[in-house]
């Protein structure tokens, strides 16, 4: 048992590629951890606040004060991992040092989200960040540049992106051009680029891989239905591009003509999915997903009739696809009060159960 403990923060977990697991508590560890560091990354900044944390570690030793010294990791893929991650190893330093304070060391912005996550759990004495001083010489700034470009090359978080989509786009663009439509290459791209930042904006591929943790099904069904909504949005591209002599109405019945078969697949398959992993979970709201589908298979045979009939210049709703809607409509609604008070009152549990 300590008082206090002078965490190094390392978010990103380059602690890992010296081979080292973290968290490493304790001088002789530490120093251990620091020496590999020294000849492997003696130019990294991480290196710079191991190095930081040591010194104030001893400095807080010589004056008397009860104190350890803890290297802590989170982890490679960033994010929310990371922190989570952190936390973990953070509960494990105080369940077997019981600390009351913490002076922290960490050099970059993201090492800086684990502060929150320290200060929840033990008081802050002191928070001291690395910068590390850069010479401005045309030499060092090459040097500093082909070491964020190996990083980026070489770390899968930021690989993904500076590697992944410029190599979509060079592969698609490619393609277009083997194929003489050239001309589709700038649109093509700014899909591309418009897709990757909405990916990274809204986290989705954050999503995306919590998804693959917990359910494979639900990563294939979705990747299955983000590719089958592009190529219809590349689909409808062209044929606009084709299309001719149509009033606008009519040219925006003929893009939700167009449109309509690759939404209402991506949609089956997202819920398709849904429905097979509830399933194999022996969720009994599975139903829920069930019923999805059929309302959109309904929805999609109603909308196509409507929406042809208006590029025919037909724009009287027929008596047959209005009966049909309210029928559907009817049946749908009734199977689904249904299942949701048998669900209610547990006997579509029951009922499972003796199938």
């Amino acid at each position: 048992m300590v008082k206090t403990i002078v965490i190094y923060v390392d978010i990103d977990d380059d602690i890992g590629n010296l081979g080292f697991s973290s968290p490493i508590i304790g001088e002789e560890k530490c120093k251990l951890a620091l020496d590999k560091a020294a000849y492997f990354m003696p130019t990294d900044s991480d290196f710079n606040s191991m190095v930081v944390a040591f010194n104030i570690y001893v400095d807080l030793k010589r004056k008397g004060e009860d104190v350890e010294i803890v290297f802590i990791s989170g982890s490679k893929k960033g994010g929310t991992e990371s922190q989570l991650e952190f936390s973990k190893k953070l509960d494990k330093v105080i369940e077997e040092l019981s600390p009351e304070y913490a002076v922290v060391v960490y050099d970059s912005p993201d090492d800086a989200r684990a502060i929150p996550i320290i200060q929840s759990r033990l008081k802050i004495s002191a928070v001291q960040q690395v910068i590390v001083e850069q010479y401005r010489g045309v030499e060092e700034t090459y040097m500093l540049l082909a070491k964020y470009i190996r990083k980026a090359i070489t770390e899968k978080r930021y690989a993904r992106v500076f590697l992944g989509v410029p190599g979509i786009i060079l592969a698609l663009a490619g393609i277009l051009a083997a194929l003489n439509l050239s001309v589709y290459i700038e649109p093509t791209i700014l899909i591309i680029l418009g897709g990757a930042m909405v990916i990274k904006g809204l986290k989705i591929d954050d999503l995306m891989e919590s998804w693959w943790e917990n359910s494979t099904i639900m990563v294939i069904t979705s990747t299955v239905s983000i590719i089958s909504l592009l190529i219809g949005v590349i689909n409808l591209y062209i044929q606009l591009q084709l299309v001719r002599g149509l009033s606008s109405v009519q040219e925006f019945a003929f893009a939700i003509l167009q449109i309509l078969p690759y939404a209402s697949f991506s949609a089956i398959i997202l819920f398709g999915g849904k429905a097979v992993s509830k399933g194999l979970n022996k969720d009994i709201r599975v139903w829920h997903d069930i019923i999805k589908i059929i309302n959109i298979v309904i929805i999609y045979f109603i909308l196509f009739t409507v929406v042809k009939d208006i590029i025919d210049n037909t724009y009287i709703l027929t008596i047959q696809s209005l009966y049909t809607l309210i029928l559907a409509s009817i049946v749908i609604i009734s199977i689904y009060i249904t299942l949701t008070a048998l669900e209610k009152y547990g006997i579509l549990e029951k009922l499972i159960k003796r199938i």
